[in-house]
């Protein structure tokens, strides 16, 4: 091979120093930072809660039909919804099944004619009041994103305690594509795009299982990085241990009253810092209201009284026969399987019926404190109640 001149090496030396000296290190290092900020403001991963002993195995798994309805606010802003809905639920799986034994399964994905969704309580009151929960465990309504940033959970979702119901706007969020491209304009464009879908896949998730867990029971919790805290977070890892309690209870649980006492015993007894206190506090007197004052010394049923007598059937009130007797059974029935609107539509005849009715009037206390009534409507609707149980302990004294 021949020899390359000596000049034309020279001028190629002189050419790479030229290009080294004229490199600036310090976008090297520019870019290498935002790399690292990028990755730091990435969302955590959503992940199972530690196993302990609570594990699923086949066997005890059990399968939630879920019922989808979408507005065209959120099929406007949602790409392939679909296929967008699925991977939400795959993502709740992956936490719930392993967690609780809970498998969430989508019956039906139909349009949802609601004009507007920028009130998450009319939008919860009408996706009640147009799904009745028939043939599923779980009714989600889909709205569109707020037009202005919010991480408040009660702004982006709601659902209300034990309930078979909930609503969740889509996971877009105003002028968030724009702040990542003026953030780390440094990455390349497919890493920009990799991030946006991970911090939308990282909310939405959030969000739904925030839901998910007061339609089980469970309330806001103080750590950050739980998913029932009361604004949403990017490092949110999981449900906190309080909430996991509370929500195996109502999943384990057969009646109201039996979810009620359980629960109510678990948030007075253990670490009242794991909750938000008037959180914590509304879930008490709620629950107590569910379950009710404790039977007097001496009423019909208490051991060592002289004037006890067989304890009645609880669900055969002496006052009711016929009809109105079969009208409070389906009220009861209504209420196991957490409809509390047909509850309360069924059972309200009985209400003014039958004022002196223990029975009755219990019942009425127990769907007031189930329909989240304010303090004044509940006390009138529990006034009844009071009364009667008054005068039963005052005969049984």
């Amino acid at each position: 091979m021949r020899a390359r001149p000596a000049t034309s090496v020279a001028i190629l030396a002189l050419a790479s120093a030229a290009c080294f000296a004229g490199y600036d290190s310090r976008w090297g290092e520019a870019k290498r930072a935002k790399q690292r900020a990028a990755a730091e403001s990435a969302p955590s991963a959503i992940t199972a809660a530690a196993d302990d002993g609570g594990a699923a195995s086949a066997a005890g798994q059990r399968t939630f039909r879920v019922r989808v309805h979408t507005t065209d606010h959120f099929l406007s802003q949602t790409i392939d919804a679909p296929k967008q809905i699925a991977s939400l639920v795959d993502d709740a799986n992956a936490v719930l099944q392993p967690t609780f034994k809970l498998r969430l399964e989508v019956d039906r994905i139909q349009p949802w004619s609601r004009d507007a969704d920028d009130d998450l309580d009319a939008s919860l009151a009408a996706l009640r009041q147009e799904d009745g929960a028939d043939g599923a465990d779980l009714v989600v309504g889909m709205l569109g994103a707020l037009p202005r940033q919010s991480d408040s959970f009660h702004e982006v979702g709601m659902a209300p305690i034990l309930g078979k119901h909930l609503v969740v706007r889509a996971a877009s969020r105003l002028g968030e594509h724009d702040a990542i491209d003026q953030a780390f304009s440094e990455l390349s464009e497919e890493d920009r795009a990799r991030l946006l879908a991970r911090k939308r896949r990282h909310r939405a998730e959030a969000v739904f299982l925030h839901e998910l867990g007061h339609t089980l029971g469970a309330i806001h919790e103080n750590d950050v990085r739980s998913v029932m805290h009361s604004a949403y977070d990017s490092k949110m890892a999981g449900f906190g241990g309080g909430a996991v309690a509370l929500m195996r209870i109502a999943l384990d649980g057969t009646d109201p009253k039996t979810v009620a006492r359980a629960q109510l015993d678990l948030l007075r007894g253990a670490t009242s810092s794991d909750w938000v206190a008037r959180d914590r506090d509304d879930e008490i007197a709620r629950l107590t209201a569910v379950v009710g004052p404790p039977p007097a010394a001496g009423v019909a049923g208490s051991a060592g009284s002289a004037t006890a007598s067989a304890p009645q059937d609880p669900t055969t009130p002496p006052e009711l026969h016929g009809d109105d007797l079969e009208r409070y059974r389906n009220a009861l029935s209504w209420i196991h399987y957490s409809r509390v609107a047909q509850a309360y539509q069924t059972a309200k005849p009985l209400f003014t019926a039958y004022p002196d009715a223990l029975a009755v009037q219990d019942l009425r206390c127990q769907l007031a404190a189930l329909r989240y009534l304010d303090k004044d409507t509940l006390k009138a609707e529990c006034a009844s109640y009071v009364r009667l149980s008054n005068a039963a302990d005052a005969r049984g004294r």
